[in-house]
């Protein structure tokens, strides 16, 4: 699994952003519970769980690029926690920054459902947010099946 690269933190923002991640991270493991059933390559079952949650989709607006029996790719066209940034007057270093904390939600989310993932944050210039790949973990890829 492949997550974005943090930003550099400053003193205190560096405390922030460990708490903030912290956090998210924590709930993330609790979502991912709930997604379990669809490892290892339930991706229509990821799509409408994950990409789609809450409201079939109606908050994130996701777009999904990619669904087959081998990836979930999803960019997610719309985000009220960086719009409520953006409104709250944050920098673009700022609302990377944030994203970044915020992505440890998925990314944990991801890991306890049993997915590897690649998740491209947001960056200034770009239209949505975040773009988040799904596979299947590769050593469930890699492991021999057993005849019955």
């Amino acid at each position: 699994s492949r997550r974005p690269q943090p930003p550099s933190f400053q003193w205190p923002s560096a405390i922030c952003a460990a708490t903030t991640t912290s956090a998210s991270r924590a709930h993330g493991l609790y979502i991912g519970k709930s997604l379990a059933g669809y490892a290892p390559r339930n991706f229509e079952g990821m799509a409408k769980g994950f990409a789609k949650s809450p409201d079939d989709g109606s908050v994130f607006c996701p777009d999904i690029r990619r669904l087959d029996s081998t990836c979930l790719e999803v960019k997610m066209m719309a985000c009220p926690i960086k719009d409520a940034w953006v409104e709250a007057g944050c920098s673009q270093e700022e609302i990377v920054t944030l994203l970044y904390c915020a992505s440890a939600l998925d990314e944990a989310t991801l890991e306890a459902a049993g997915f590897d993932f690649e998740i491209e944050l947001w960056s200034p210039g770009q239209e949505g947010c975040c773009l988040t790949r799904i596979t299947e973990k590769a050593e469930t890829r890699m492991a021999p099946t057993l005849p019955r």
